[in-house]
């Protein structure tokens, strides 16, 4: 008999099995190397009081399907005559088939147990490229705020996306091979965890304590995997076992320890962003163990509550001190397995993420007030079911049903609901008090799927579908749209601050420059579907050689995309079928969901929806008074304003009652969903004992990225020297639109003076396909098993990405519509041509376990613009300035390099046999570095830069955070 260390056996992924069970397959050979017929396969798993079984066949092959990864496996294998063959403690992955050859000798001799693909060794039979994370390693690493999705960047080609939007998350973004921030597609238990509705984060974040393991797949992933040209996180939820354990843990992260951000101060801070403080407390349970008797349901159940303050300085003289914004989260799982019989194993899933923020994306500081606060709220709520029903030892189904409610995925309320007030101050900034701006958007989100996996001779072939059906929408836009209460702008102020800020100050009507009110409707629904069929087939060639092969067809109804068919290939040589050198490959097609909010800008900004009303005093609809607003209607005898709109392309239908799109240019007839062809080549080499390289090309280039862009551009405005520039007016004049207007109703525009009567629009805006991306990298990653006390990763990828628009990013505009194409191409926002990642843990002496993460990168680039609009077309160019007679290049500027070191100690002290104390201390960025990730990239419209220009921008929208240190307690049984 021989007994393995757990250390020594890890599944050698042969082809991804469902996203949340293991395969275990192999070859039981007698002393000759033949096959043995008939030899009896027992695998145990006495945490799930599980058994299953299977006979070799006639060339002494076997294959067990649909195995639970949660707890460890036993494995036997015997024969009349011959010795047994055992393996003990054995840890599977989800995802992935473990690969065994027994040699069987004859009863008295010696068994011998050959494994090729063991943790610690080479993966001799697939191409994907990627990162697992155990249930130890997830809860080793230390991360800020004990937040999930801060994992995926111990891989380098991930990339940290904190200056592209939505901070308010509190959660970690990240791009990949190219791929926007919105581009990440999240599994959880064998179902979809992402939204349909804005792609923003995981769907429904799960607790620390609850993640069985992570896997990030940066590419080559099967035909599985779809609706995402970036990486996949496959997480799976912990479940319980036949034994009782339970978990609390209490975190604070205190003021005392902290470093300040750089670059500003409690007295010229200009942002709420500029926070002066960031304490954390955080809480975390959980328990598991058996429900009833007879040892086949098992639950687990966690909660985590955490309590966030920061501190932004208001400098107003009206309010002046910190404005304290509250973050409060709860995370909750429960989850019940049970298995009917040894063909049938069965899970319920329910989770919980609800949280509120009041100072989302620091609204309140500088000079603005605590009265235009808003909260925001996000409650998200998971229900999935799924079924694992094993047909016969080679042929298992696994079908998983879900319900998602996202209720809401966006709200944002006012603190005080009323009209707005804006003050510039002559001494800089703007005093700002008050706020209409609301939103309340909702998604519900239906799924089913189904996967046949088979094993059978050379060939592991699977068959799925899977189908989500999405509902979403509401009212307002993400970060809140119209303003009906209205909105005052005043003549700028160069009195003291104040009285520029007093109520005597804002009441005066006299002192208002314009006022602004928006009507319309501002509600819009989205029904969506996305449904897809695959098959995938691993078909092993000879024994050192495996052929992946896949397609995959992809369908969401948002779009007119009716030919996503992606195919699938990868290959893996086993070099002299050593498993000590592999040589791997591989090439797929992978389409790009269009997210479902696409749909409020054509809903609100449309025809029929939202306008913005302006009037300056003497105008009609300038209220007589500062209390006469808002106004009840819009105002009587009040010419309707010259309009921007943004449409849907193919819509033509609808729009041409407003205007005919045949005048538009470049006007598309459909929206599609983007695709990228990726291939990867590269070795995977052991170096040594539990010592793993891997280096890897990967190439992609991405083509139909959706951009948004003027189809009723004016005609191109040259610009050879600084300062030159075309107004609104003379702009509008040569829209086609505008042209055949005027000709339509015999006028003639005139460009110097707008004079009525106008058309009704002048900007208009759609989604347009033509965006594209290349990305090339290698990809180095050296791996050090766990053994003689150390784990390890080091992660380091070089590489290269240009585009001509930046997918999921603000700012897409071009300098100039009508030329989109090389005037357009430069680095994206996020090449980082350098980026390094160290992490792991050393287990000393006394049990004292020291590591952390330590991550090293290049400076990203920033673009270039004059702040000022150089073109006359408003709203639908970033224009650049004109550097030695010409205009300067996308994303031209280049910031500076960012590192940061998070080391970590950690003590347990054993209370008898089952109850453990943990003590642990961790600091995030240790050296205090200032790293900025944003710049100003306001050249000006002179001939030279204007001041400030290149400069690091401050907050938390901008710079990764300063020195701070967490402790925490962890006691379990």
């Amino acid at each position: 008999m021989i007994r393995l260390s757990p250390l020594l056996f890890f599944a050698l992924p042969l082809l991804p099995q469902t996203p949340d069970t293991a395969t275990i397959q192999g070859r039981v050979l007698d002393q000759s190397r033949a096959g043995i017929e008939g030899a009896k396969l027992i695998v145990t798993n006495h945490d799930l009081n599980l058994e299953r079984s299977a006979q070799t066949n006639s060339k002494g092959d076997f294959s067990i399907s649909g195995l639970p990864v949660n707890g460890s496996y036993n494995i036997a294998a015997s024969k009349d005559g011959f010795a047994e063959g055992r393996l003990e403690d054995v840890t599977l992955a989800a995802g992935v088939t473990a690969d065994l050859r027994l040699q069987l000798n004859v009863s008295g001799g010696q068994t011998q147990i050959t494994i090729t693909g063991i943790e610690g060794d080479v993966r001799t039979d697939q191409p994907q490229l990627g990162t697992r994370l155990g249930a130890a390693e997830v809860q080793e690493t230390p991360l800020l705020n004990r937040r999930l999705t801060a994992l995926p960047l111990l891989n380098a080609a991930n990339r940290p996306a904190i200056s592209q939007g939505d901070i308010f998350m509190n959660q970690f973004l990240f791009t990949t091979n190219g791929g926007g921030r919105r581009q990440a597609w999240f599994e959880v238990d064998g179902s979809n965890g992402s939204d349909s509705w804005g792609r923003q984060t995981i769907f429904t974040t799960l607790p620390i304590v609850a993640v069985e393991e992570m896997t990030v797949l940066t590419n080559s992933f099967s035909a599985e995997y779809g609706l995402t040209t970036g990486a996949v996180i496959n997480v799976v939820t912990r479940g319980g076992s036949n034994r009782f354990h339970g978990e609390a843990l209490e975190l604070w992260r205190p003021s005392a320890t902290q470093a300040a951000l750089t670059g500003f101060t409690s007295l010229n801070a200009t942002s709420g962003n500029q926070i002066t403080s960031d304490t954390l407390g955080q809480s975390s349970l959980s328990l598991s163990g058996p429900l009833g008797n007879g040892g086949k349901t098992q639950f687990f159940a966690a909660g985590e509550f955490s309590r966030q303050n920061r501190a932004s300085p208001v400098t107003s003289p009206v309010q002046p001190g910190s404005f304290v914004g509250h973050y409060r989260g709860g995370l909750a799982l429960f989850r019940v397995d049970h298995q009917w019989n040894d063909r049938n194993q069965f899970f319920f899933r329910g989770n919980l993420d609800a949280f509120h923020d009041t100072n989302p994306n620091g609204t309140v500081g500088g000079n603005n007030l605590p009265s235009v606060a808003r909260v925001f709220r996000r409650r998200t709520y998971s229900i999935a079911v799924g079924e694992t029903t094993v047909l016969s030892p080679s042929l298992s189904n696994n079908l998983r049903l879900q319900f998602q409610l996202a209720s809401p995925i966006t709200e944002f309320d006012p603190v005080i609901y009323g009209t707005q007030y804006q003050v510039p101050i002559s001494t800089g900034g703007t005093f700002t008090s008050g706020t209409s701006q609301s939103a309340l958007l909702l998604n519900r989100q239906y799924e089913g799927s189904n996967v046949l996996s088979s094993v059978h001779g050379r060939h592991t072939l699977k068959i799925g579908a899977d189908v989500i059906f999405a509902h979403n929408g509401g009212d307002s836009k993400e970060f809140g749209g119209p303003i009906y209460l209205g909105q005052f702008i005043y003549n700028t102020c160069t009195q003291a601050l104040n009285i520029c800020e007093s109520q005597a100050y804002l009441q005066n009507i006299s002192n208002v420059r314009s006022y602004t009110q928006s009507y319309g409707k501002a509600r819009y629904t989205v029904d969506d579907a996305l449904w897809s069929l695959f098959i995938q087939d691993d078909f092993r060639i000879r024994p050192d050689l495996t052929v992946n092969v896949g397609l995959r067809y992809e369908r969401q109804t948002f779009t007119d995309s009716t030919r996503n068919f992606a195919p699938r290939a990868g290959f893996a040589y086993n070099w002299r079928g050593e498993g000590r050198l592999v040589v791997r490959g591989g090439f797929g097609i992978y389409h790009s969901q269009v997210v479902d909010n696409s749909a409020a800008n054509y809903a609100l900004t449309g025809p029929t929806g939202v306008f913005n009303y302006t009037a300056t005093p003497g105008q009609v609809g300038f209220p007589a008074s500062v209390a006469a607003a808002p106004l009840p209607a819009f105002p009587a005898g009040a010419v309707a304003p010259v309009r921007s709109l943004y449409i849907r392309p193919g819509d033509s239908a609808n729009l041409d009652p407003f205007f005919p799109t045949s005048t538009l240019v470049g006007y598309p007839n459909q929206l599609f969903n983007p695709y990228s062809e990726q291939w990867t080549l590269g070795i995977q080499s052991r170096l040594a004992k539990d010592w793993v390289l891997s280096v890897d090309y990967v190439g992609s280039h991405t083509i139909r990225i959706v951009r948004p862009l003027d189809v009723d551009a004016p005609a191109p405005f040259i610009r050879t020297a600084a300062g030159q520039v075309r107004t609104a007016q003379a702009a509008n004049c040569t829209r086609p639109y505008w042209i055949w207007w005027y000709q339509q109703n015999h006028l003639t525009c005139n460009p110097s003076t707008p004079t009525a009567p106008q058309p009704p629009y002048a900007l208009i805006q759609s989604d347009v396909n033509n965006g594209y991306s290349t990305y090339h990298a290698l990809d180095v990653n050296l791996t050090h098993t766990f053994s003689h006390h150390l784990s390890m990763l080091a992660s380091y990828v070089w590489s290269h990405n240009i585009n001509n628009v930046d997918p999921d990013a603000p700012g897409g505009n071009p300098n100039d519509p009508n030329f989109t194409g090389t005037s357009e191409k430069g680095p994206a926002i996020f090449d980082q041509r350098h980026r390094v990642v160290l992490s792991g843990v050393y287990v000393g002496p006394l049990k004292i376990s020291f590591g952390g993460i330590t991550s090293l990168a290049s400076g990203l680039p920033f673009n270039y613009v004059t702040g000022v609009n150089n073109s006359g077309d408003t709203g639908g160019t970033t224009d650049r300035p004109v550097i030695n007679g010409a205009v300067v290049g996308r994303n031209a500027g280049h910031g500076r390099p960012v590192y940061e070191a998070a080391p970590f100690i950690e003590r347990p002290f054993a209370f008898g046999e089952r109850f453990r104390l943990n003590l642990r201390a961790e600091a995030f960025n240790v050296f205090n570095h200032a790293n900025f990730v944003a710049y100003s990239g306001t050249y000006g419209n002179g001939s030279t830069a204007g001041p400030g220009f290149g400069q690091p921008l401050t907050g938390i929208t901008a710079q990764l955070p300063a020195r701070s240190m967490q402790f925490s307690v962890r006691a379990s049984f």
